[in-house]
């Protein structure tokens, strides 16, 4: 049967605008159905009620909300479940509440470790950790910084048409790409690494692009084969960089959750992960300097994450930092995540800072 839910025009924007009963049964409801994913019945309403209150009155106030568009009903014979709007308000509420340290795990702060210079690995054990702390998917979008200056570059063949591309920063960050050559050896690789770093060295990416171009059309008449085979590999090479990288934990922890036992859903959510202009366009949506974001169901404009709720922070500097957060059902601990997201986003800023 379609669901039961109110068509009423005048949600409230606000949990203190509800009448105190009407506002402890809401949280009653979210509450309970947050940790068990069932409907609730009114029974179990009364129960948890402070002061005694019968079910027939708890089942009237749900009612109430049910038509003010709090509380759904997803069959006649069924509890309510809460709406998005009554998630939207739960979290306002507990965001005015939540510090950045309240409910954090101990373990999260003992799991930490400084990034040693392998920056990727520190990047995904940090998302790893978002999702083992919270349960949900965690991710971490992480801007490649033009501001960075380049150490070196070099070109390492992997296969007989494939070279890989690292480019290192003298900050220690490695960015890595895959590009297309079957020319060269590694002979002639390394020494057109040598050149075009000599070149490129304490650049930014930006400015290492401009560099190179000014040289192609500097050097366009040189007859150096060693300089051309550099350009050509540094013109296809810098071009190939990509400005972010996308790390996803434990994907398997979303199994856990009821709301993606259906594969196609559960696919569906993967999908938009593991594209990095799909994140991007997202966090771009979502994440705001210095502000903690939650977003919740049907505020999502993709559609397949839609049933979603996303809980994300910045990380540093906004125009190079990127984000990180967690995806899971709308029907997530936001008490226990919210502070975790927070405090990982700062300390993760701090490191690449």
């Amino acid at each position: 049967m379609t669901s039961k839910a109110a068509a009423s025009t005048n949600l409230p924007s606000d949990l203190a605008e509800l009448a105190p009963r009407m506002r402890e049964v809401v949280l009653h409801v979210l509450e309970e159905y947050i940790e068990s994913a069932l409907p609730v019945a009114s029974a179990s309403v009364a129960r948890r009620a402070k002061t005694s209150v019968s079910a027939a009155t708890v089942r009237a106030t749900m009612g109430e909300l049910t038509e003010m568009g709090l509380l759904s009903q997803p069959h006649s014979s069924a509890g309510r479940v809460p709406t998005d709007h009554a998630f939207r308000l739960y979290v306002d509420d507990l965001m005015s509440q939540v510090s950045a340290r309240s409910s954090l795990p101990a373990g999260v702060g003992r799991s930490l470790t400084q990034p040693t210079g392998d920056v990727d690995d520190f990047m995904r054990r940090t998302a790893d950790l978002l999702s083992q702390a919270t349960g949900q998917l965690g991710f971490l979008l992480s801007q490649v910084p033009d501001r960075l200056p380049l150490r070196h570059v070099h070109f390492l063949r992997v296969s007989s048409e494939r070279l890989m591309v690292l480019l290192v920063t003298q900050g220690g960050g490695v960015q890595t790409r895959i590009m297309d050559e079957s020319d060269s050896d590694q002979r002639t690789l390394d020494a057109a690494s040598t050149r075009l770093s000599e070149l490129v060295a304490g650049c930014t990416l930006a400015q290492a692009r401009a560099r190179l171009a000014s040289a192609i059309e500097r050097e366009r008449e040189r007859s150096d084969s060693l300089w051309r085979k550099a350009f050509s590999l540094g013109r296809a090479g810098l071009s190939s960089a990509l400005e972010a990288e996308l790390y996803v934990g434990d994907r398997n922890l979303l199994l856990a959750h009821p709301e993606f036992s259906d594969v196609q859903r559960l696919r569906q959510v993967l999908c938009a992960l593991e594209e990095k202009e799909r994140m991007m366009r997202l966090l771009d949506k979502i994440v705001h300097a210095d502000v903690l974001s939650v977003v919740i169901g049907s505020e999502l404009e993709d559609p397949s994450i839609r049933g979603c709720a996303v809980v994300t922070a910045p990380l540093g500097d906004l125009s190079h930092g990127g984000g990180l957060g967690v995806i899971g059902p709308v029907r997530m601990r936001y008490a226990h995540v919210i502070p975790i997201v927070r405090y990982l986003s700062e300390y993760v800023s701090h490191c690449i800072a």
